[in-house]
C-alpha cells in the first residue's frame, strides 16, 4: 500500500496503511489536492484559536490535530468542567479549514446548539459545546 493522507484527520497514512496521526486504519488514502505536499495537510490561510468568553482563555489550533478534554495530556485541557469526557473531542486542520469531531464523548459535542453527529466542518463565530464550556471559533 502506498503512503497518502490519512480521510479521518488528513495526517500522514504510513506504508501498512495505519494514520500516523489518528491511528485510523485508512483503507485508502485521500488524494492529495492541489497546492498541497505530500504527507502534509493543507494549511488553512489564517491563524485560528477557540475563544473561551467566560475565562477569556485562547486556545490557538497550531497544530493538524487539536484534541480537546479534561485530561492533561489534550492540547486543549479543560479541568474545570466535570462535563467534559477525558478526551471529548478535536479540531483537525485539513481540506484548507477546520472540522470538529466528537471522540465518543458521554455528554456529546454541540456546534452552535446542534449536537454533533458526525465530523463538520467549522466556521468563525461557530460556537463550540463542550460539556458545560462554551468556545467560540475565532480566525484572525
Amino acid at each position: 500500500m502506498t503512503s497518502g493522507l490519512c480521510a479521518r484527520c488528513g495526517g500522514v497514512v504510513d506504508g501498512s496503511g495505519r494514520c500516523t496521526v489518528c491511528g485510523n486504519p485508512a483503507g485508502a488514502p485521500q488524494q492529495i489536492q492541489p497546492g498541497q505536499q505530500q504527507g502534509k495537510p493543507m494549511a488553512p490561510s489564517r491563524p485560528a484559536f477557540l475563544y473561551n468568553k467566560l475565562t477569556n482563555e485562547r486556545f490557538p489550533l497550531t497544530q493538524s490535530v487539536s484534541k480537546i478534554g479534561r485530561d492533561q495530556t489534550n492540547n486543549i485541557s479543560i479541568t474545570n468542567d466535570h462535563y467534559i469526557s477525558r478526551h471529548h473531542s478535536w479540531v483537525l486542520q485539513m481540506q484548507g479549514g477546520y472540522w470538529i469531531e466528537d471522540l465518543g464523548s458521554t455528554n456529546g459535542t454541540l456546534v452552535n446548539g446542534e449536537l454533533l453527529g458526525e465530523r463538520r466542518q467549522i466556521n468563525p463565530g461557530d460556537r463550540l459545546t463542550i460539556g458545560k464550556t462554551e468556545l467560540i471559533f475565532v480566525m484572525e
